[in-house]
């Protein structure tokens, strides 16, 4: 423990996010309700499905905007004025993408390695139909102001749900959530969405935990420059069941590089098939420990 640390005091910044970790992870898991599309909460989806690599996408959504593979965020990074904006590497948006805070970039580190999202957009379009056409008709472009942006756009492949699923989803801090403005904003997102069979939803710091941030960037630097992920599948799912199997403990470099060196392969790839297992969805950590290399193995269920 730190000196002067205070989280594990009654009352405290960490007290306050444990409880919340606790309380997500305690939240009941649902099916998806196709008759009931507005209670969809990604991090409550049941199941456990492994996602496809590389996905197959449609070359562009049901409203015409083009896919990962060659959409252009509306509006860039440079275009933040109240956070703290980056571009951030995606597969799953096919390359470099903008967010517009680290709320942001919190997020898109969860849905790169949540196997239900196979493909994510930021900065989406959405405008008016209805005012749309009537520029067309006066031969007109339809100004700027008049199309708002959707912090996230994603594609997602659920188990038993036979058609790709569009969710939107608005990152914004907890504590503005209940302002008159933002849920203005949100009730406009969620009908413009909703208007061509996309759901949405709110997401705010406290959907994505710290530790389980750090997690993501560990696992995703695992898997840096790897550009063939569908070519390392197989071999990642025989490292996933031969983690779940073995009796050895202690810390991550110890069980990691004890099993992989048993299947053949050195500590770089069984690292990097480490990260791919995690992001496929063969492996998933428990993200109320700290995943290190020096720190125990902590394998979710």
């Amino acid at each position: 423990m730190l000196t002067g640390d205070c989280s594990h005091l009654p009352y405290s910044r960490g007290e306050a996010m444990r409880l919340t970790r606790e309380t997500a992870e305690r939240a009941e898991k649902m099916s998806f309700d196709p008759t009931h599309p507005e209670t969809l909460r990604l991090r409550h989806l049941l199941g456990s499905p492994i996602l496809q690599w590389p996905p197959s996408r449609p070359l562009h959504d049901p409203r015409g905007v083009a896919s990962a593979v060659s959409f252009t965020c509306w509006k860039k990074a440079s275009a933040s004025r109240v956070g703290i904006a980056g571009s951030y590497f995606s597969h799953k948006a096919g390359g470099r993408t903008a967010c517009h805070s680290f709320l942001e970039a919190k997020l898109l580190r969860y849905f790169e390695m949540c196997p239900f999202v196979v493909e994510i957009r930021t900065q989406y379009p959405a405008w008016n139909r209805a005012d749309f056409l009537k520029y067309c008709e006066k031969g007109k472009r339809m100004p700027r102001n008049k199309i708002m942006t959707v912090d996230f756009m994603l594609t997602l492949r659920i188990p038993g749900y036979p058609f790709a699923l569009y969710h939107g989803v608005s990152g914004k801090p907890s504590s503005l959530l209940e302002e008159e403005p933002v849920i203005a904003r949100h009730r406009r997102e969620a009908n413009s969405l909703n208007e061509w069979g996309s759901t949405h939803e709110p997401m705010t710091e406290n959907t994505v935990t710290n530790v389980e941030c750090i997690n993501y960037r560990r696992m995703l630097s695992y898997m840096l420059h790897t550009d063939d992920i569908g070519r390392h599948a197989v071999v990642a799912a025989d490292l996933a069941r031969a983690l779940k199997a073995t009796n050895a403990h202690g810390s991550l470099d110890r069980v990691l590089c004890m099993v992989a060196r048993r299947l053949g392969w050195d500590r770089r790839l069984g690292y990097r098939l480490f990260g791919i297992a995690n992001f496929l969805g063969y492996l998933s950590w428990n993200h109320q420990y700290e995943l290190h290399p020096r720190y125990p193995m902590k394998l979710g269920e």
